[in-house]
């Protein structure tokens, strides 16, 4: 689908934040440093753009509805294809091959005894384990997963709850915190459809902190999930349209146009005026693409004795609206 004639992407918000610092008006022209600057300055106005700060007619935190987009997720199960033999901590499998996820995320399970897996090599045929030698046909043993996995690297948050498809289950799987997950896992660390699920940030290696998804009970099986999450956006660039589509496009640029402002003139002026005004007329627009999102008013469909820790077992609490009372 093709974008909207009236949009307006990078290369025309270059030119007239160009044409306000007095550059030459074909940007082919322009010096690197005077490329970088733009750019720079670009980057910042759309930063502004997607996360405003408060003013008259902007609440803080204002989240815009096109950064709340809907993708799947799906489960990881255990593996048990193949016959292995473990000799001086490698397994070797036959009739199989490893997943990838073995030494991250795997523990092998041989005639109910547990391995920790340290290494796995290229071809996904052998694994470094830790503990004794043993041996055992494909039905006596697996590679159980740990039960948690990434959330993709643009991930804010979950919004609301996760979906199973209908045609899989009704129910849906609530997000709770990561203590509860624990207690959870403290009481059972049997496998089944996953009930709850908890979101908790990894290390961070330096290339930017991400995070993933913590299940329970650990998932038995490959299942789809459907969620809604808060998206980071990238940069945009050149040859780029920014999020948001045609409608927000002056306020993007105004907002650029603002910070190009602030630092050559090291004052705000019409041009940030220009901005809030605009910037309150697309948060009323665009609050008109939903309704707010007040969380679940009943059960989650499991109930709650579905699960072994629930502080909420045996407590009901009075909801009163305009003088009723449920």
């Amino acid at each position: 689908m093709a974008e909207s004639t009236l949009s307006l992407g990078y290369d025309e918000i270059q030119i007239e934040v160009g044409r306000y610092l007095g550059y030459e008006a074909d940007y082919t022209e322009w010096s690197l440093l005077e490329v970088a600057e733009v750019n720079r300055i670009i980057q910042a106005g759309y930063r502004q753009f997607l996360y405003p700060q408060a003013m008259e007619g902007v609440e803080a935190g204002y989240e815009w509805s096109f950064l709340k987009p809907t993708t799947t997720i799906t489960t990881i199960k255990r593996y048990e294809t193949g016959d292995i033999a473990i000799v001086a901590g490698t397994c070797t499998l036959v009739g199989g091959t490893w997943p990838t996820w073995a030494a991250t995320h795997g523990t092998l399970v041989c005639n109910d005894v547990e391995y920790s897996v340290t290494a796995r090599d290229i071809g996904g045929l052998e694994i470094t384990v830790v503990g004794d030698d043993d041996t055992a046909d494909e039905g006596e043993w697996y590679l159980k997963h740990a039960g948690y996995q990434d959330l993709p690297d643009g991930f804010g948050r979950v919004i609301g709850d996760l979906n199973y498809k209908s045609s899989e289950c009704s129910i849906s799987v609530p997000i709770v915190s990561e203590y509860e997950i624990r207690m959870m896992l403290q009481q059972s660390e049997d496998e089944g459809r996953p009930q709850y699920a908890a979101v908790r940030f990894k290390d961070d290696t330096g290339t930017g902190q991400r995070q993933e998804i913590v299940w329970w009970p650990i998932p038995n099986d490959v299942y789809v999930l459907t969620y809604r999450y808060e998206a980071f956006t990238g940069e945009i660039a050149t040859g780029e349209y920014a999020v948001g589509g045609m409608k927000h496009s002056e306020v993007i640029t105004e907002s650029c146009l603002a910070i190009a402002e602030q630092r050559l003139n090291d004052e705000k002026g019409i041009h940030w005026d220009n901005f809030s005004r605009l910037l309150v007329a697309a948060v009323a627009q665009d609050e008109k693409n939903g309704a707010r999102y007040f969380g679940p008013m009943g059960s989650s469909g499991l109930g709650a004795e579905s699960s072994p820790y629930n502080r909420y077992i045996g407590d009901y609490y009075p909801i009163t609206y305009k003088g009723s009372t449920w």
